[in-house]
C-alpha cells in the first residue's frame, strides 16, 4: 500500500527530538511492506536551530523499504491571539499550502493520505485526499485537542468532516471526537501507541547504572517529559524531597535547580539511549494530568518498571491495577506514599514489573503497525473505519 504521511513534526539533524514517535510509526509501517512517503514541511525560521534539512532524502529502514522524506519550506508565525484572531492560522495556511504541493507531486500517487494530529497535518491530509480522490485519515493523539485552539471546535468539525477515518490513540480521544467534533463512531478506530520491544526491554539494572554513571545503591525514580505542571513535575519534586536514599532521574527538558542532592540525573537524552536510563531505575513516576497515549509510560513498562501515574480515564488503555499505582496528580503526598509503598515492597515491584512487560508486549510497535495496515487497507477499500 502506498501511504503519504503528513507530519507537523518529524526529526531533523538540528532538532532530533520532535516527531520521534512519528518516525517510529512510519518505519514500522514500512516494515509491513508499505511504500511510505513523508511530507514534513519545515519553517524557514527553523534555521535558528541549525541548517535546514534537505528538501528530499531517503531514510533506511531495517526490514523494509526506504522511506522518502520530503521537506517543503513554509513561513511560520508566532502563536498568539490578536483580539478574536489567532496568528496560528497564518502558520497553518502556509503549512497546508506547502504540504499539498508536495503531496500532489508524489509519484506514483498514494493510495491513502495520513495526517498526524488534527492540525495542521490532519486537515492537510483531508484536503490532499479530496484533491487526489483518495481516502484520508487523521491520526489523533493530542490530549484535550490543543491543536484545535486557533480554530475552535465548530470550524474544526467542518474542516475535518470529509476525513474518511480517524485513528484515535485512546478510548477517551475516541469519545471526545464524537462529542466535540461530531465524528460518527463508525469512522473511528482506537490503536494505543506502540513500543519497540526489541529496544525497550528489561536489562541488568546495576550494569546500566554503571554505564550511565548513576548511583548503584539509591532507589531511583524515573521521570520522562518536559518539566511542566501538566506532566506533574512540580508535585513529583515535592513528593521525593527529603526521602532518604531516593533519587530522581529526570529525562527531559526544562529548568531544574542545579546541584539538587535529590537528583541523580537531569537532562535530555537521545531516544536511542532512553532504554538504558529507564532500565536503570526502580520505578517510573509520571503523574500527568492529560495524555493521548503516553509513550514514556509504555516504554517504562517494557523496561520492567512498576509505574506510578495519574488516576483518570486517559491512562486506562495502557495501564491497569497490575501494572500501575494510580494517584491524584495534584497530591504530592499521595505520590510520595506510592513511591514509599513500592520502595518498601520489592516483591510487589517484581510482580508489577512482570505485568508491565507482559502488557507492553501487547503494545508492540510492529504488531501495532500490522494491525493498522490491515485497518487502513479496509478503509481504502470500504471507505470507513469499521472493521
Amino acid at each position: 500500500m502506498r501511504i503519504a504521511f503528513i507530519a507537523g513534526n518529524y526529526p531533523t539533524a538540528s532538532r532530533p527530538g520532535p516527531g520521534t514517535f512519528v518516525r517510529q510509526f512510519v518505519r514500522a509501517m514500512a516494515r509491513q511492506g508499505n511504500d511510505c512517503a513523508v511530507v514534513g514541511p519545515v519553517s524557514v525560521f527553523d534555521r535558528r536551530f541549525g541548517p535546514l534539512p534537505p528538501a528530499c532524502a531517503g531514510e533506511h529502514v531495517d526490514g523494509g523499504p526506504a522511506v522518502v522524506v520530503h521537506r517543503p519550506r513554509y513561513v511560520s508565525f508566532s502563536s498568539r491571539r490578536l483580539g478574536g484572531f489567532h496568528t496560528g492560522r497564518w502558520t497553518h495556511a502556509g503549512f497546508v499550502r506547502s504540504a499539498l504541493a508536495a503531496v500532489e507531486c508524489l509519484s506514483p500517487r498514494p493510495d491513502l493520505v495520513y495526517g498526524h494530529f488534527l492540525y495542521p497535518a490532519g486537515h492537510a491530509a483531508v484536503l490532499a485526499g479530496r484533491r487526489l480522490g483518495v481516502p484520508s485519515v487523521a491520526g489523533v493523539g493530542e490530549g484535550e485537542f490543543w491543536t484545535v485552539e486557533p480554530f475552535g471546535f465548530a470550524r474544526a468539525a467542518r474542516d475535518l468532516a470529509d476525513a474518511t477515518a480517524f485513528l484515535a490513540v485512546s478510548t477517551c480521544i475516541r469519545e471526545a471526537l464524537e462529542a466535540r467534533l461530531n465524528v460518527p463512531a463508525r469512522k473511528i478506530k482506537v490503536f494505543p501507541n506502540g513500543v519497540d520491544t526489541a529496544r525497550f526491554r528489561p536489562g541488568d539494572r546495576l550494569a546500566l547504572r554503571r554505564k550511565r554513571g548513576l548511583p548503584a545503591e539509591a532507589f531511583l525514580v524515573g521521570f520522562a517529559g518536559p518539566f511542566i505542571a501538566q506532566k506533574g513535575y512540580p508535585e513529583l519534586v515535592r513528593a521525593v524531597a527529603g526521602l532518604p536514599d531516593v533519587r530522581l532521574v529526570l529525562l527531559g527538558r526544562g529548568t531544574h535547580p542545579a546541584g539538587d542532592p535529590q537528583t541523580a540525573f537531569c537532562g535530555t537524552v537521545p531516544h536511542d539511549d532512553m532504554a538504558d536510563y529507564l532500565g536503570a531505575c526502580d520505578v517510573f513516576v509520571l503523574p500527568t494530568r492529560i495524555e493521548g497515549s503516553c509513550n514514556s509510560v509504555i516504554e517504562a513498562m517494557a523496561c520492567g518498571l512498576p509505574v506510578i501515574t495519574a488516576s483518570g480515564r486517559h491512562m486506562d488503555d495502557i495501564v491497569d491495577d497490575g501494572t500501575a499505582l494510580r494517584v491524584d496528580p495534584a497530591d504530592a503526598g499521595a505520590i510520595r506514599a506510592a513511591i514509599l509503598a513500592l520502595r518498601d515492597d520489592p516483591d510487589r515491584r517484581r510482580r508489577m514489573a512482570a505485568a508491565g512487560v507482559a502488557k507492553a508486549k501487547t503494545l508492540d510497535l510492529n504488531e501495532r503497525a500490522r494491525r493498522v495496515t490491515a485497518w487502513l487497507e479496509s478503509v481504502a477499500t470500504a471507505g470507513g473505519a469499521e472493521s
